[in-house]
């Protein structure tokens, strides 16, 4: 089962939109995806149960035996586990990116996000986790986007495609959709799942230089 914890230490930067929506988008790939918020303010729990779709399910175990919830759900047939973290250093999240197979790292272009990544990046490489920047949030073709662009590449992989702000990602979460359920062909829900496939190549990529370690 591939663990991808979404992290940023940065309250707002689309965390938990950007998780909900490549989850979505892999259960619609026909994966079986399972959901985990570690949140305390549960902005997950609160639009998962405004869903008609059961699907992907939301999940529940003590994080503090994270690898025991984890195999109980890959022994019952879960291949993707999306986790939802707090926008704050505690114990757990430590916990959550040692058993990870990919850290996301959602970042808007602003030079107070920017300015926040290295405290991300520190518990990160602490873990000796592999991670990858989505930029997010951002308007279309401004100059502060291709700063951002190059500031985050000097740090270490970046999706190559920007999830924009747009209002479709608020309009879904009314009822509980993501934006490839809501309105398939927007150019919001073609980001989605241009940043869905860039996760699924580094996921692959990092199984197979696992295994070839062994």
């Amino acid at each position: 089962m591939y663990v991808v914890v979404v992290a940023s230490q940065k309250g707002g930067a689309g965390k938990t939109s950007l998780m909900r929506s490549l989850a979505v988008a892999t259960h619609q790939a026909g994966h079986a995806t399972a959901l985990l918020d570690t949140d305390p303010q549960g902005s997950l729990t609160s639009w998962w149960n405004r869903r008609e779709d059961q699907q992907p399910a939301l999940v529940r175990f003590d994080v503090a035996d994270f690898k025991a919830g984890a195999d109980r759900l890959a022994e019952a047939g879960i291949q993707y586990l999306f986790v939802d973290t707090p926008p704050s250093v505690r114990p757990e999240l430590r916990t959550m990116l040692g058993h990870a197979s990919l850290a996301l790292v959602p970042v808007r272009p602003s030079p107070d996000d920017l300015d926040a990544v290295g405290d991300t990046l520190a518990l990160i490489e602490d873990a000796g986790c592999p991670f990858v920047f989505v930029l997010t949030q951002a308007k279309p073709r401004t100059r502060l986007q291709m700063q951002a662009v190059m500031a985050l590449a000097k740090h270490g992989k970046l999706a190559p495609t920007v999830v924009h702000d747009r209002t479709d990602f608020p309009t879904a979460a009314i009822t509980g959709k993501a934006v490839t359920e809501f309105e398939p062909e927007t150019a919001a829900a073609r980001e989605v799942k241009e940043v869905l496939e860039y996760v699924m190549t580094q996921l692959r990529k990092d199984a197979g230089k696992a295994k070839a370690g062994r």
